[in-house]
Parts: structure tokens; C-alpha cells; sequence
């Protein structure tokens, strides 16, 4: 998974750019497919969950690079704790007539510390 993470700081809160594509090449390796990538995003500061949801909209930004989306938040200034992100993704191959096919694992979990925030 790639991700870009964008954050800007005001007095009161900081606003969270993330977008995330992925590189597979499940399709090609099954024979033929169409892949369906999903990703959340949840923060450590008042634990809400956003889903970066690509069905419908997904396509191919190069060979084997699909987007999945983008997300926009803004956190609360907190003095006492670091902004940490927990991001989970996965795909799943929709290969046909044959079904889905989904990996093991079927998730993989990142976590990003942020900057800490700007002592005001």
C-alpha cells in the first residue's frame, strides 16, 4: 500500500490528508479479475473510523497501482498525546464466474505517529 499523508496545524485543531492507493498484481497473476481494495483510517485522539472506500470508483494508475481513496479529518489539539493512525487495508479479487478470492492474512495493520502537536 502506498499512502500520503498531508497535516496542517492551527491553534485549535490539525486537518489530515491521507490518500492510499495499492500495488497488486493478483489479477494478472490469477488470469483475469477485477480487484476491489478497501482501507480505514482510525486515530488515537477520539477514535473515529474513516473508510477510504474505492467500489465503483476504483481504476488502475499504472500496471499493477489502484486507487482506493482519500480521506480528509481534523484532529483536536491534545498536549498530552502523541497522534498515532491505525490503518488497515486489504483487497479482495472478483475473479468471475469463479467467485472472490480473498489473501491470507486478509488485513495488514500500519501504524503512522504523527508529528506532536505545536505547544501553543
Amino acid at each position: 500500500m502506498l499512502l500520503n499523508v498531508t497535516e496542517n496545524d492551527s491553534k485549535e485543531e490539525r486537518v489530515i490528508f491521507l490518500s492510499a492507493s495499492m500495488l497488486c498484481n493478483a489479477a494478472r497473476a490469477y488470469g483475469s479479475g477485477v480487484i476491489n481494495p478497501w482501507c480505514t483510517v482510525e486515530n488515537n485522539i477520539d477514535n473515529k473510523k474513516y473508510v477510504l472506500d474505492a467500489r465503483e470508483r476504483c481504476f488502475a494508475l499504472t500496471q499493477d497501482e489502484i486507487l482506493i481513496g482519500g480521506a480528509r479529518f481534523t484532529l483536536k489539539t491534545s498536549k498530552n498525546i502523541q497522534p498515532v493512525l491505525k490503518i488497515e487495508n486489504g483487497y479482495v479479487l472478483n475473479t468471475g464466474y469463479t467467485g472472490s478470492v480473498i489473501p491470507v492474512p486478509k488485513k495488514a495493520t500500519h501504524y503512522i505517529s504523527l508529528n506532536k502537536f505545536r505547544k501553543l
